[in-house]
């Protein structure tokens, strides 16, 4: 006989499979906010989920410009909180106040999942550092995950230190970077049609081919193109500067122009939080 925990799981994720919006509604309800560190409903192992067409994720990385590039996406597009992902154990712990919604009284926690139902793109944004000793443990458990969600494009946003740019003099005009993997449904004539240019670790020094300042980005890269799992990195480099707006709305546009008709995207709308 099922364990009474199964029954409970099954139960959750069939309600989430009849009715994503009732889902959000229940999860909107439950924050990470107690001392207890239960587990939120539908974050089980990431998430549960039935939709597999777009995903996007930013790796932690130098500036923080990607998560910023994340939060201009979330908010521009208004994509609704989906849940608390139960990957917190592998982070900084933190919890803050809604960064889109100003008079909102609901709490984020380091790790949060949105999801668009119309436009069938779900998005990780990660709001803290990887515990040093967790790293692996947290690549692997993430590789897993969207492995076996088999999402018809992953899309990861990242950066990379500006004074490791093999060439400043070539490159100063380029604002974005691109690796595709072997499975990626776009191709370099469709990238150089958008004006990214091609990053090639063989650009770099032996010792500088982990792109330095990019957090998990190789070798999540790796992982999955080995999994043939089609995936599209998106590379800023920039410096750990006290302002990176900039650099999050060139990774932002990149992602736009190549993901979306620009027609059909909002005007650009800031975070209220980038007003402080």
């Amino acid at each position: 006989m099922p364990s009474a925990s199964k029954i409970v799981r099954n139960k959750m994720i069939k309600q989430q499979n009849d009715n994503v919006k009732e889902m959000q509604a229940q999860v909107g309800d439950n924050d990470e906010s107690d001392s207890t560190n239960r587990k939120i409903a539908y974050a089980y192992a990431f998430v549960q989920l039935t939709w597999r067409r777009l995903k996007v994720l930013p790796s932690v990385s130098v500036g923080f410009a990607s998560q910023q590039a994340v939060d201009l996406l979330i908010c521009t597009l208004d994509i609704p909180f989906l849940c608390h992902v139960n990957a917190s154990d592998c982070f900084i712990p933190m919890l803050t106040t809604d960064p889109y919604h100003k008079d909102s009284t609901k709490m984020v926690t380091a790790c949060s999942a949105y999801y668009s139902e119309t436009r069938n793109l779900l998005i990780f944004q990660f709001r803290s550092d990887i515990l040093a000793h967790k790293r692996v443990e947290f690549v692997e458990r993430l590789q897993e995950w969207i492995i076996g969600m088999k999402f018809q494009e992953v899309i990861l946003l990242s950066t990379a230190w500006a004074p490791f740019r093999p060439d400043p003099e070539t490159y100063i005009n380029v604002d974005v970077y691109y690796m595709l993997s072997k499975e990626a449904s776009k191709t370099d004539d469709d990238m150089k049609t958008l004006r990214l240019k091609k990053f090639d670790t063989k650009m770099l020094p032996k010792e500088e081919q982990k792109l330095t300042g990019s957090g998990f980005t190789m070798e999540l890269f790796k992982k999955l193109d080995d999994a043939n799992v089609p995936l599209i990195v998106l590379i800023r480099y920039c410096d750990e500067s006290m302002d990176n707006r900039s650099d999050a709305i060139a990774q932002f546009e990149a992602l736009v122009a190549m993901q979306f008709e620009r027609s059909e995207i909002p005007e650009l709308r800031l975070p209220y939080t980038w007003e402080r």
